[in-house]
């Protein structure tokens, strides 16, 4: 209420707080305040509020490396070895490519809960007990909470733009960019079934996307993504993945 471009001091104070180890009850704290101006379920965490984009810059910061080590192989299969192969394909083919592909994301992204950050599992948790806690009847919330995150904001948005999270060293071209943008949605969907949500299907623009999506409607992909949620909103400490690096709060 004091900051009038509090977006503007978002980045400096999820820094600072980082560096102080102060940043989980402070998330917690405005993700509340979110929660009390929420009146649907299914909306929780869907806005820019302040509590999302403090969550938006911590993941930025300190998923880089998690980012990098569970999509940057895959981005790049997509980018350079199918660039050729894509534009001489029909549609029939391109499909398959394609749910090839979202098979191969959707694979790496469940089973990379143990490359989590700690710190990105304890903002979780917070997130999800608030969620719980605030909607008690709905038994889904405490998924979506999760999900709207670490599916919507996170891997899908890495995966349609790889440049800006430093998986890919330029935009990728138009053939690329398309695919990555198919994948991306597949991804949303496909994580937004965390919260058990079959409904989807109306948000594909394109008509083959819907008949695709129907080969996902299967059990298997729901639970995973049940299992992933859980696993990343857990605070029971996680066996070292030597995978971590340091986060680098300050440059120049």
């Amino acid at each position: 209420e004091i900051c009038r471009d509090k977006y503007d001091a978002v980045l400096p104070l999820v820094r600072l707080l980082l560096h102080h180890h102060k940043l989980v009850p402070f998330v917690a704290a405005v993700a509340e305040l979110d929660l009390k101006d929420t009146q649907e379920a299914n909306t929780v965490f869907r806005g820019n509020s302040l509590a999302t984009r403090c969550v938006d810059e911590m993941m930025k910061i300190v998923g880089k490396h998690y980012l990098k080590v569970t999509l940057k192989p895959v981005i790049d299969e997509v980018g350079y070895p199918t660039e050729t192969f894509f534009r001489t394909l029909k549609p029939v083919g391109y499909t398959e490519n394609l749910r090839y592909y979202v098979d191969k994301v959707f694979r790496e992204i469940v089973r990379s809960s143990i490359s989590c950050p700690t710190l990105m599992c304890d903002v979780f948790y917070s997130l999800r007990h608030l969620a719980a806690k605030r909607f008690p009847n709905d038994p889904h919330v405490q998924y979506s909470a999760v999900s709207s995150f670490v599916f919507l904001r996170f891997f899908a948005v890495a995966v349609v733009s790889p440049h800006t999270f430093h998986l890919r060293p330029h935009h990728p071209d138009a053939q690329t960019s398309r695919t990555l943008t198919l994948i991306s949605k597949a991804i949303q969907t496909l994580g937004s079934w965390g919260s058990l949500t079959k409904n989807k299907l109306s948000s594909f623009k394109e008509s083959f996307m819907c008949e695709f999506f129907k080969t996902f409607q299967e059990e298997e992909f729901t639970e995973s993504v049940k299992k992933f949620l859980d696993d990343v909103s857990s605070t029971e400490s996680k066996e070292p993945s030597g995978l971590s690096e340091p986060v680098h709060l300050k440059e120049g």
